[in-house]
């Protein structure tokens, strides 16, 4: 076999299996990842408790997803956070909000877990952004 061919067969082999992860996440998953799409016109939290954001994050969407904050990561429904956007997608929203409060968030794939499709906010020593630590497709 020739290189040329070799290299075009492992191209092959690597969009096929890019096309297999996707392929796995959950329906649920898949269109809590679309309405993370959504631009919101404009927050503005001052010294305001975590859970109370993604309370009011979750009332501005049009079709909302569901919040989960993992306590038990080390993530405080009280931890007091300032942040303001404008036009900015709920997914770029997110990524300000674990900056600042140094957390993650991924969206949870599982059709068997109570919690499929909803976001999920946790410390984890990886930083996660849409994908569960070491799971990005």
């Amino acid at each position: 076999m020739s290189h040329w061919a070799r290299i075009g067969s492992i191209v092959m082999l690597l969009v096929a299996a890019a096309g297999v992860a996707l392929a796995q996440e959950s329906p649920a998953a898949k269109s809590a990842r679309k309405r993370l799409q959504q631009k919101i016109a404009e927050v503005e939290w001052k010294n305001t408790g975590t859970k109370p954001i993604f309370d009011d994050l979750k009332r501005e969407m049009d079709m909302p997803v569901s919040f989960k904050i993992d306590n038990a990561s080390g993530v405080s429904n009280n931890t007091k956070l300032t942040y303001s956007a404008k036009n900015k997608t709920v997914e770029e929203i997110l990524n300000g909000l674990c900056d600042k409060g140094e957390f993650g968030w991924y969206v949870l794939s599982n059709p068997k877990d109570r919690y499929d499709g909803w976001v999920i906010i946790r410390k984890h020593k990886e930083k996660e952004r849409g994908y569960e630590g070491g799971k990005k497709p």
